[in-house]
């Protein structure tokens, strides 16, 4: 060896660098830290820790590298801080010092990289850590790479903002601290993070913290995004501020988390520090690049991003990635609608907003933005309501949070404007929307309504709903007082007609559809028309005005029909079903169903295809035909699970919850119902949460689950008596009943008679009220099929109790058959099989299908024979003979009182209930007559 190499190499060899770890607590880092360590164990050479501002790149550097010199005995491991070098001499420089080789200044820069080169080759297996890389990234990675080549054996650990992209480098992106999940306080490493430091920072110290402190600190770090640095700075100013004032003050937080931390470089004692330290570093297209992203609200697609940089894609792309690249950008998870998005965390967009008016440019990017988001959203809600698509829907949903940001920089406009105006002094008769301001304001509020109407069709399938209605509000204020344009304000009166009927206020969106309704018909708009007739049509159907319903579901019928518009059709056909349906037309309903599904699968509409299936299934459910129900609400909820509304998906989860329960598989129906209630809470559908808290109620009594029950149906009886629908009041009162029947099994197990006889009761008399309803009105059983739904699965479970009507209670009243009847109870008494008896069982199923077609009229002799003895040839004589029999057999069963014979022949009393439930007894009863 050379004596100059000789001596270069004796002067570095192997020892390890006191390294200086900062005092605080090394916390919540530990997995990052023992993935890092094993990459370099592996043996890859060159692993690159890469990451934004304030992340933690350098304290887990050091943690890492004083670990490793305990762990590899013989090894050496140096640090080397580059924050100060600005070119590659500088570099040369600081890592000869770092390793101790003595190299001569004065050499040319070449010359000085072959140096450290071979000094580092002569120490073998050993860790060289490079601080704060990133700002000579350019000139000193030519020189990293000429190293790794040279010294086989040696480690390398870069800290940077970006990547070196050399050869064989390995990258290690380092995110925030692990976050508590919305809404909780768990103790997440951000958490624990905050305490320790803020701890620290008082003395004495604070006692452990409680739950309420502990929630506020998860919403402060949350708020904080997880990045370490700013979790530090802002425990440091806990002790003065609270958490609470840390929040109240976290809109301008570059001020805030400012000038807390001594001890530290400037680049690292404050968030804007840190962050202008990257700012420093870029070129000014990429200056500009990022101060122009400042205008997103939230994740945003490269199309997106061209858009607002009025550059071409190629372009426009390259500054993305060269942001990424510099940890500006970070990558944030794909959208709905699949795309990839980038976005900031709010220190940098806070600063690069402050740059972006700086630079003047802040109103352009806004309009560009604007411009952008209007169009594709239009496009995509247009694209809904014609073809009722996911991936339509999904953009929508991609771009929610910068169209609510579109309309409230529209709103803040038109109140600028007005404020200008007011400054401005009168003008005159009619001067608030003449001239350039007030061009300026109406195009403002125009553009808000726009934005508003885009959104709806992802907040009223997938919620929360109502969250556009305050802005609504201000919107169409504003557009009335400035004369905007009529037909951007008829179709925002639709929209918010429609999310004031989601959220129960069904005057109010009486009102809002009636004014859009004349404003499309005075401008000829038909296709806006057809939709809002078909919206008052539904309305009315919710307040059970079923003549202005039908009259509504027809006119938009023919509408839809005259425009070609086939999805629509549909709606209007399923609409007019459910119309049937309820007033319990059930053929009529089944065939208006079948075409809507039809028209639905035809055309692609899943959603569509969803709802009408549920309804569909209900109705198969009612008519005694389960596992037809069963598929039928199976197939809706995989549909509406793909489509993403929320809502929809909510209500057949609970219709399917309610199969389960008249089954007897009550773990499944408690599991469909509190899945239907959470998403409905989510979505914010107040009437359809308390319908799904009564079912999740009555399936919780139904397992004894009697507290729980209570907890269910107690909101769920307020709300729906602020809403004051009688037959959803009546809901509330059934439900209730389960609780009795629970109680009084409790009470008949423990031996007390008199309280069990009391509770069944109770039960009996609510469902008497649902059936009967009050002096002259309909019944809410009549009235609503979530009523006679909920009332089936109560008498049964009253029946299965066995206990006898106490004096004067009314009693159960209703026959109660079994898919074909193989099992029937007649009212008041006991299960009968009449699996054997199968001429007694036809004429009983013939029986009850006419009284159900047509009350109070007869079967003839002729009829009956066919039902029962079907494709018999019998002397009429004979067939007299047989009918009499087996009406004696049902006679005999308890139907005696009940069974009629006239002119026309047999019929079942009109008055008796006729119910079909799901699951057959136990036991079959005696089976004799």
């Amino acid at each position: 060896m050379p004596i100059e190499a000789r001596r270069v190499a004796e002067a570095a060899r192997p020892r390890r660098q006191r390294l200086a770890l900062p005092a605080s607590r090394f916390i919540g880092r530990e997995g990052e830290l023992a993935g890092i360590a094993e990459l370099l164990r592996r043996g890859d050479r060159l692993v690159t820790l890469w990451g934004p501002a304030g992340m933690g790149k350098t304290r887990l550097a050091l943690e890492l590298a004083s670990g490793w010199a305990e762990a590899q005995a013989g090894e050496a491991v140096w640090l080397c801080e580059l924050t100060a070098c600005r070119d590659l001499r500088a570099v040369c420089g600081a890592v000869a010092r770092a390793i101790g080789a003595q190299v001569a200044a004065g050499r040319r820069e070449a010359t000085l990289v072959e140096r450290i080169g071979r000094a580092l080759a002569a120490e073998g297996r050993a860790l060289l850590v490079l601080d704060n890389l990133e700002q000579v990234i350019e000139a000193a990675a030519p020189a990293l790479d000429a190293w790794v080549r040279a010294a086989p054996e040696l480690r390398f650990l870069v800290t940077s903002r970006e990547r070196t992209r050399l050869p064989g480098e390995v990258s290690y992106e380092l995110g925030p601290l692990g976050l508590p999940a919305e809404g909780s306080s768990e103790r997440s490493a951000a958490v624990a993070l905050f305490l320790d430091r803020a701890a620290a920072h008082r003395a004495p110290a604070p006692p452990p913290p409680d739950g309420e402190r502990l929630a506020d600190v998860a919403a402060l770090v949350r708020r904080l995004e997880g990045i370490p640095l700013a979790i530090e700075l802002a425990a440091a100013r806990e002790g003065v501020l609270g958490v609470r004032g840390l929040l109240a003050r976290l809109g301008s937080r570059l001020d805030l988390l400012a000038g807390a931390a001594r001890g530290r470089e400037a680049r690292q004692a404050t968030l804007r520090g840190a962050i202008e330290w990257s700012w420093d570093l870029l070129d000014d297209r990429e200056r500009r690049a990022l101060a122009c992203c400042s205008v997103f609200r939230g994740p945003f697609t490269l199309e997106a991003a061209a858009a607002v940089l009025a550059e071409p894609d190629a372009a426009a792309i390259d500054r993305v990635e060269a942001l990424r690249d510099k940890s500006l950008l970070r990558a944030a998870p794909p959208g709905s609608d699949g795309a990839t998005r980038f976005a900031l965390y709010e220190g940098v967009r806070e600063l690069a907003a402050e740059k972006l008016a700086e630079r003047g440019e802040r109103e352009g990017a806004a309009e560009r933005h604007a411009a952008f988001y209007l169009a594709a959203g239009e496009a995509a809600a247009a694209d809904f309501e014609r073809r009722g698509a996911l991936d339509a829907l999904n953009r929508i949903a991609g771009d929610l949070e910068e169209l609510l940001a579109v309309a409230e920089g529209a709103l803040a406009a038109t109140v600028e404007g007005a404020l200008a105006a007011v400054a401005e002094g009168p003008q005159g008769e009619g001067s608030r929307a003449a001239g350039p301001q007030g061009e300026g304001r109406r195009a403002a509020a125009e553009r808000a309504l726009r934005a508003l109407c885009a959104v709806e069709p992802v907040l009223s399938t997938r919620g929360p709903f109502g969250a556009q209605l305050e802005p609504l509000d201000r919107a169409l204020a504003a557009a009335e007082q400035l004369a905007a344009d009529p037909l951007v304000v008829a179709r925002a009166l639709a929209a918010r007609g429609r999310a004031r009927r989601l959220r129960g206020q069904a005057e109010a969106a009486l009102e809002d559809l009636g004014r859009a309704r004349a404003q499309a018909a005075a401008l000829g708009a038909e296709a806006l028309l057809s939709g809002i007739v078909a919206d008052l049509g539904v309305l009315h159907h919710g307040r059970r005005e079923m003549e202005r319903a039908r009259e509504h579901y027809e006119q938009a019928l023919a509408l839809h029909r005259a425009l070609g518009d086939r999805r629509a059709e549909g709606r209007a056909l399923g609409n007019l079903g459910a119309l049937h349906h309820d007033e319990r037309r059930e053929g009529e309903a089944a065939g208006y169903y079948e075409r809507a599904i039809a028209i639905a699968a035809e055309i692609g509409d899943g959603r569509l295809e969803g709802i009408f299936s549920t309804n569909a299934g209900l109705l198969e459910q009612e008519r005694g035909a389960p596992a037809q129900a069963r598929r039928r609400y199976e197939r809706a909820a995989a549909i509406l699970g793909e489509v993403g509304d929320l809502r929809l998906l909510a209500i057949t989860l609970g219709n399917l919850g309610a199969l389960h329960h008249e089954e007897g598989r009550l773990a499944e129906a408690r599991a469909c119902h509190g899945r239907a209630v959470a998403l409905l809470r989510e979505v914010g559908d107040r009437r359809s949460e308390a319908i799904a808290l009564c079912r999740l109620g009555a399936a919780l009594a139904s397992l004894e689950e009697v507290e729980e029950a209570r907890r269910a149906l107690e909101p769920a009886e307020r709300l729906l008596a602020q809403l004051g629908d009688e037959p959803d009041v009546e809901l509330a009162r059934v439900a209730s009943g389960f609780v009795d029947v629970a109680l009084a099994q409790a009470a008949r197990r423990a031996g007390q008679g008199d309280e069990a006889a009391a509770r069944a009761g109770a039960a009996r008399r609510k469902i008497a009220r649902a059936r009967e309803g009050a002096e002259g009105a309909p019944s809410s059983a009549s009235r609503s099929d979530d009523v006679r739904l909920l009332l089936r699965i109560l008498e049964r479970s009253l029946a299965a109790l066995g206990l006898p009507e106490g004096r004067g209670e009314g009693g159960e009243r209703e026959l109660l058959l079994t898919e074909g009847a193989r099992f029937c109870r007649p009212p008041g008494g006991s299960w009968h099989d009449l699996r054997e008896r199968h001429a007694a069982r036809r004429l009983l199923v013939a029986l009850a299908e006419q009284q159900r077609r047509a009350p109070g009229r007869g079967l003839s002799l002729a009829a009956l024979q066919e039902a029962g003895w079907p494709g018999e040839r019998i002397l009429p004589g004979a067939a007299a003979n047989r009918i009499y029999v087996a009406m004696n057999q049902l006679r005999k069963l308890g139907l005696k009182p009940w069974l009629r014979r006239d002119g026309e022949g047999y019929s079942l009393d009109p008055a008796l209930p006729v119910h079909h439930v799901a699951v057959e007894p136990a036991t079959g009863g005696d089976g004799r007559d």
